[in-house]
C-alpha cells in the first residue's frame, strides 16, 4: 500500500507499526537512500506481510561441516546486496533467485529458513528472520538460537540496528576462542569485491555489542 509521510513519523516507527522490518521497508523502497532524512508529505510503500509467502522449510543436515559448506557455496556467484532480499527459497542451491541478497536471507539460507516465517518466536516481529528479531532470539530462551558465550564454527554472529542496519553472519574459523573468519552477505564485500557473499576476517563483527548464537531449529 502507499502511505504519506506524516508528522513525527520515522522509518522505523512505520515499520514497527505494520510488523515489518526496516529492512524490507527500505527494500520496497529504494528511492530513500537516507532512513534518517525523510519528509513530510513524502510517499512511500508499505508492504503487506501477507503478499510474501511462506516457503515450506528445507531440512537439512543442522551439522558443522553441513553449514558452511553450504554457506560457501554461494560464494562468488555474482549474487549482489540488496536489503531485504533473498532467504525465501530454502530448498534452491542459491540464496537467492534474482542474484539479489542481504545478511539475513543468506543466513536464513544457509540454516535452511525462510525469513517469511511460522515460527512461533518470530511472530512478535511480524514473522520476519532479521538482524533485530535474531539478536532478540539470540538474548532468549524461546527461540531457535542458543546463546554462546564464545565463538564455534558453524554458529552465528550478529548484531541488531542501532543507529545503523544489523548485520549477521556465519563464524568460520575460530582460533584460540577467538572467531577468525566469518561468511556474510554484505555491502563492504560488493565494494570491495564485486560480489556480496564472501569469507573474510570478522572485522565488521568485532564489537561489543556483536552476539554468537548456535542454531538449535
Amino acid at each position: 500500500m502507499k502511505y504519506t509521510i506524516k508528522s513525527g513519523d520515522t522509518l522505523s516507527k512505520i515499520a514497527q507499526k505494520n510488523k515489518i522490518s526496516l529492512q524490507l521497508l527500505l527494500s520496497v523502497n529504494p528511492q530513500i537512500k537516507n532512513h534518517d532524512l525523510i519528509q513530510l508529505g513524502q510517499i512511500i510503500t508499505v508492504p503487506n506481510i501477507q503478499d510474501v509467502p511462506v516457503e515450506a522449510e528445507f531440512n537439512f543436515s543442522k551439522g558443522t561441516e553441513a553449514i558452511l559448506s553450504r554457506a560457501r557455496s554461494a560464494i562468488n556467484h555474482g549474487i549482489n546486496y540488496k536489503l531485504g532480499e533473498g532467504g525465501t527459497h530454502s530448498e534452491d542451491n542459491l540464496p537467492t533467485r534474482n542474484k539479489l541478497c542481504d545478511c539475513s536471507g543468506f543466513v536464513c539460507w544457509v540454516l535452511g529458513l525462510n525469513r517469511k516465517t511460522t515460527i512461533p518466536f518470530y511472530s512478535k516481529h511480524g514473522g520476519w528472520i532479521y538482524t533485530d528479531s535474531i539478536e532478540d532470539d539470540v538474548n532468549s530462551s524461546s527461540g531457535i538460537f542458543e546463546r554462546l558465550t564464545s565463538p564455534e564454527p558453524g554458529c552465528i554472529v550478529v548484531y541488531g540496528n542501532g543507529p545503523k542496519i544489523g548485520h549477521v553472519g556465519i563464524v568460520s574459523e575460530v582460533r584460540n576462542g577467538i572467531m577468525s573468519k566469518v561468511i556474510h552477505c554484505s555491502s563492504g564485500n560488493q565494494s570491495k569485491l564485486g560480489y556480496s557473499i564472501e569469507e573474510t576476517a570478522p572485522n565488521v563483527f568485532n564489537r561489543a555489542d556483536a552476539l554468537w548464537g548456535r542454531f538449535v531449529g
